[in-house]
Formats: structure tokens, C-alpha cells, sequence
């Protein structure tokens, strides 16, 4: 039976003390705060304990990583779960537990927790129709510090950039959001307490090289929608977060590289991000991430951690090929999450166009990445946008922005080339590279109705993507009094409404700039809480204290 829980995901104890200054780029790998739930998904390679050659690096890296639950792929069948939890428990301090999931052909995915595992399964009802279903149990953490379990599932889905690669997962997909749906509701064949956080975590062998599934198949979408394919076999569309909306698609990073992606492990920048962490962002969300790379990290990094250079290098008789991933979690909604916003932006100079420039800030308490879960494109429209919504696209232009956001942190899109010339080498010096992005086509057209849009651009079936808003502004209003629309090239025909809050007539040329006055994070609006100011600040705080009337800005 299980323990009774309080229906909502708080934390019980109080403000946990900082464990230590969790800096990954440094080599420190320590948890923020010591109540942070921390999960491995690590894809082995059948290489751990069945090939002792691997047992140095593996002690280094589970050691440094010191996680509360681990859900390995590629283990190889043989091992008993008592030999892996003998192996976990001399390398690692307490107790564990270890849930065998389904042999397949030759390896099988295990379930590995300090605490004890309840409700186990080996495949969702009905099945995934994979060999290596989903391996599942509710974590049973320990009441007196926190008040709900944590359900995690384990999968590995099918490899392959090929129709029936595509097909499989999408069903392996299906699967896991009907079994949610069940979980949140009474009857079925599982039912989990409200608000219980669920993460499913594996080898998802998702978008190759970043790419896009075959059509009409789209797993990725699937499992952060739910979004089902197959409907007749596990039901109708079924958003999988207990409050009736999409999960999140976590974004762990190597951080002295920014990398997110995490397979083959011989490269210090990997192709593709195969290990993911997907959540319910209503019970539970992630503190920090990380990704190790030893083949990435700084040498005094790597002397700061105690590992080698070689550890994670599979070429070099390293862990595995693919690389160890890790979310620290802690349970309730993120009470400060990033909030990425257009900041200031340069559209028409005096003269030659050579300080034209669009800023973004990070206005919330977390890192915000810029590819992987939620990949931001900045994008350009025509000109003379139209007053009623468009039946076809009126995007320009796009520019798919990577790197990091810090919280209060910058970044600026810049042509170092033409458009942004003359304020190139201040960007350059102001920013690090992981916070600025020189696109050889960066242009704002003068002409009129023009806008700009912030969105998340996420890989679909085919070579479709679908589009998410975020942020619009439109200058050079021509006509105060009409909405106008911004249709982009995202295959859902995503159309964006510029309101009067979001236009602004302001047309001269000249080196001023539209700058977000700083402290404002209201999204969407020039209404007192953007200004004109005769000093452009790109890839510096905002000047938001001269006195200048917006002609323009204000609501009709």
C-alpha cells in the first residue's frame, strides 16, 4: 500500500543549506542545495561491470555524480540485479535498489535507486510493442523530507534515421503518454496520487544530428503534447501534465562547451541529444543540469573533479558512447523560472546601416538554453504587414540563435559584416561567445509595418517544424488603429497578432534605439515599459532613465 502523501508537491523540510557552489565549468559537480533529487540517465554500452577495463572510469564519474536514481540503457542481461546493486553500493555510500526491465536481444534497461521502488512495471498497458518496453516504479523517497513520490520511466527507443526507426518510436511514444493518462486517472491499470511528478528519462535516439522524424511520425512532439498517433490502440490526445498541459523537455548542458547534445561521446562538441529528461513541470521541476564531457573540460577542471580526459571518451576505452546526463530536481512548479524577452533593438541608422543590432535578456532565476527543448529563433517579416490574418507566411527572415542565456544575462544577434559594423568589436568585448550570434544575413528592413518575433521553433514529422510565440513588437505603424498579422513559416500556420500594445509608429532614422526599460518583464508591450533613448546600450544594461516622450508607444 502506498504511504500517504499531501496532494500537493511542496517540499516539506525547510530552505535547504547551499551544499557547495555547483560550477560545472569549474569541475564541481555538487548539488546546489542538498535536498535536490538528483537523476543519472547514462546509456552504458553493455560496458558497465561486464567489462572491467571501464570499471576505473566508471568509478570516477558515478563518484563525481554521487546520483539519488540512475536509469541505465545497454546493460547486459546477465547481471543480476543483486550484482549491480553490490557494484552501486561499493562505489556510491547507502543502500540500493536496483528494477530489471525486459531483456531484449542483447542488453535491457535498469532502474537504480537509493530508495525503495514501488509500483514496478516492465511495459505500459497496452504495450509499447518494443522488446525493451518501459521500465517503470514509483521512488519512494523519504516522507520526512519530501511530500510526494517521484514516478520515473526508463526507456530506449528504437535507433535509426529510417521509416520504421520513426514508426516505432512514435508508438513507443503513444505508449507512454496513454500510460500517463492512466496513471492520472482512477481504474486502468495504474493510478498514482495527484500531482505525483512523473519523468520519463532514457536513450530516446530522437532527431539525429537535430533533424526531424519521417513523416507523418513525430515522438518528440508526442511526448512533450501528447499528441497520439495511433489513437484506436492507446486512445485519444492526451495532454501529460496533471494540469492539463504540455510536459517540459529538460535541456541538461555540458557547460564549458554549451553543448546539449550528448551521443557519440569521442567528439568534445557530440551531433546528436539522444538522453533526455521530460517532465510534468506542474509537480516538479529541474534546479540544474549538466552533461560530462570529459573530452570538453578545461584541464583544471578535470584536476578540480578528479576525472581524466579520457573517462567519458569511448574511443579511448571510456565509459560508453554515449555521455552521462544529469537533472537535479526538486519538487512543485519552478517558482522562478527563465523568461526570455526582446530587450532593445536598432532597425534604421542615419545614414549607412552599421549599428543595427536585436538584444534579448534572460528577465527569470534559470539558465535559459537556447537549443534542445525549446530551440528560439528570432525571426523578420515582410514588410506592409496585412490587417487581417494572411492565408500564407509573411516570414522573412529567421535566425536560429544557440548558446546561453545566465538569468539577468544578454544576448545580442548582430551582422559584425554590414548591418552591425560599427558595433561589432563592443558586442564582441562585452559578451562571451556563448551570448552573441554573428549571422552573415542579419538585417532589419526600414520599410514600413515591419516586425519582429521571438518564438521556439520545435522539429516536427518531415522536414516541417511547428511554431511557438513568445514575443512581437511591430515599427513603422502606418495605420495606429488596425491590428496586424505575422504569419510565420512554422508548418502549424502559426499566426501572431500585433495589437496596439505591441506597435509602435517611432519611424526616423537615426542611432537611437526601442529599449526595454529596465526591471520590466511584462511581455508583449511598448506601453510604459519600453523607451527611446539616444544611447543604444547593445550587450550592456539598458538606459532607461532618459526623460523621452514615445511618440507612438502608447495604446490607441
Amino acid at each position: 500500500m502506498l504511504p500517504t502523501r499531501h496532494p500537493v508537491p511542496l517540499l516539506l523540510a525547510l530552505a535547504a543549506p547551499l551544499a557547495a557552489a555547483h560550477d560545472p565549468a569549474a569541475g564541481d559537480f555538487s548539488r546546489e542545495n542538498v535536498t535536490d533529487i538528483r537523476m543519472l540517465t547514462f546509456n552504458t554500452r553493455n560496458q558497465f561491470i561486464s567489462d572491467a577495463t571501464n570499471d576505473d572510469e566508471y568509478q570516477r564519474v558515478l563518484q563525481v555524480i554521487d546520483p539519488d536514481i540512475i536509469a541505465f540503457q545497454e546493460i547486459t542481461p546477465a547481471l543480476s540485479s543483486a550484482t549491480i546493486e553490490t557494484r552501486l553500493e561499493s562505489l556510491l555510500a547507502g543502500d540500493w535498489t536496483v528494477h530489471l526491465g525486459l531483456a531484449s536481444a542483447g542488453d535491457r534497461n535498469v532502474l537504480a535507486s537509493r530508495y525503495p521502488l514501488l509500483l514496478t512495471a516492465v511495459d505500459t498497458s497496452p504495450s509499447s510493442a518494443h522488446p525493451r518496453g518501459v521500465t517503470a516504479a514509483l521512488v519512494d523517497l523519504p516522507g520526512a523530507t519530501y511530500a510526494q513520490d517521484v514516478y520515473v520511466m526508463n526507456v530506449h527507443f528504437t535507433p535509426g534515421d529510417t521509416l520504421s526507426g520513426a514508426q516505432s518510436r512514435q508508438a513507443h511514444a503513444d505508449a507512454i503518454i496513454g500510460w500517463m493518462r492512466d496513471a492520472r486517472t482512477a481504474g486502468g491499470t495504474i493510478d498514482l496520487p495527484a500531482f505525483t511528478p512523473i519523468v520519463v528519462t532514457g536513450d530516446m535516439n530522437l532527431n539525429t544530428n537535430d533533424g526531424h522524424e519521417s513523416a507523418p511520425y513525430a515522438a518528440n512532439r508526442t511526448l512533450v503534447t501528447g499528441n497520439i498517433f495511433d489513437e484506436v490502440t492507446h486512445g485519444a490526445d492526451s495532454p501529460p501534465d496533471w494540469d492539463g498541459t504540455q510536459m517540459t523537455d529538460a535541456t541538461p548542458y555540458e557547460h564549458t562547451a554549451i553543448d546539449v547534445h550528448t551521443s557519440p561521446s569521442t567528439s568534445a562538441n557530440p551531433a546528436s541529444r539522444y538522453d533526455r529528461f521530460v517532465y510534468t513541470d506542474a509537480a516538479i521541476h529541474m534546479v540544474n543540469g549538466f552533461i560530462i564531457n570529459t573530452l570538453a573540460m578545461t584541464p583544471a577542471a578535470l584536476t578540480a573533479s578528479g576525472l581524466l580526459a579520457d573517462d567519458t571518451n569511448d574511443a579511448a576505452n571510456g565509459t560508453s558512447d554515449h555521455l552521462p546526463v544529469v537533472a537535479d530536481f526538486a519538487l512543485g512548479i519552478d517558482p522562478n523560472p527563465g523568461l526570455l524577452l526582446v530587450n532593445e533593438f536598432i532597425f534604421d541608422d542615419v545614414g549607412t546601416d552599421d549599428r543595427n543590432f536585436i538584444e534579448l535578456i534572460n528577465a527569470g532565476g534559470r539558465d535559459v538554453v537556447l537549443e534542445g527543448g525549446q530551440d528560439y529563433h528570432v525571426v523578420h517579416s515582410d514588410s506592409n504587414l496585412p490587417t487581417s490574418p494572411p492565408g500564407a507566411e509573411t516570414e522573412n527572415l529567421a535566425w536560429d540563435i544557440t548558446g546561453l542565456v545566465p538569468p539577468g544575462g544578454l544576448f545580442v544577434i548582430y551582422n559584425s559584416a554590414t548591418q552591425s559594423s560599427a558595433i561589432a568589436a563592443s558586442i564582441e568585448a562585452a559578451l562571451p561567445p556563448a551570448q552573441r550570434q554573428d549571422f552573415v544575413n542579419f538585417s532589419l528592413t526600414n520599410a514600413n509595418d515591419c516586425a519582429i518575433a521571438l518564438i521556439t521553433r520545435t522539429p516536427a514529422g518531415g522536414t516541417n517544424d511547428d511554431d511557438d510565440f513568445h514575443e512581437a513588437f511591430l515599427y513603422r505603424n502606418t495605420t495606429p488603429a488596425s491590428d496586424r498579422f505575422f504569419r510565420t513559416r512554422g508548418s502549424n500556420g502559426l499566426i501572431i497578432t500585433l495589437t496596439a500594445n505591441q506597435r509602435t509608429t517611432h519611424s526616423t532614422a537615426s542611432d537611437n534605439s526601442l529599449s526595454r526599460n529596465a526591471g520590466s518583464t511584462t511581455p508583449n508591450m511598448f506601453p510604459n515599459n519600453w523607451t527611446i533613448v539616444d544611447v543604444a546600450t547593445p550587450a550592456l544594461p539598458n538606459n532607461s532613465t532618459i526623460p523621452v516622450e514615445l511618440s507612438g508607444f502608447m495604446a490607441q
